[in-house]
C-alpha cells in the first residue's frame, strides 16, 4: 500500500474505527483507492505545472514541479478519497 493508501485508511479509521475494523479486505479496498490516487497525481501534474520556459533554472522547475505535485494531490484527494462516504448513507441523516 502506498502514502496515498495509508492517508485514506488513517482517516477513515479516525472517521469512524468500528466500521473500519469491520470491513473486509480492507488493505485491498485502501491499496486500490492509493493506486487511484497515484494515477490521478501522476495525470494532473503535467497539465498543472505546465511548460517549462526554455531558460528556467533547475531550482524553479523543481519549485514548479512540487507545487504542481501539490496541486495535483489535493485535486486527487478531494476526487477519490474525500468523495467517499465513510458513513452509511442511511445513519448520515439520521435523526
Amino acid at each position: 500500500m502506498n502514502s496515498y493508501g495509508e492517508l485514506a485508511s488513517d482517516l477513515w479509521r479516525a472517521a469512524d474505527e468500528r466500521r473500519f475494523l469491520a470491513m473486509e479486505h480492507r488493505d485491498t479496498f485502501f491499496a486500490e483507492i492509493g493506486d487511484r490516487v497515484e494515477h490521478r497525481v501522476l495525470e494532473l501534474v503535467p497539465q498543472l505545472a505546465g511548460d517549462a520556459p526554455a531558460t528556467e533554472p533547475n531550482r524553479l522547475r523543481d519549485l514548479r514541479l512540487r507545487r504542481a505535485k501539490k496541486q495535483a494531490e489535493e485535486i486527487a484527494y478531494q476526487e477519490i478519497i474525500f468523495s467517499q462516504s465513510v458513513v452509511e448513507p442511511e445513519l448520515e441523516y439520521a435523526s
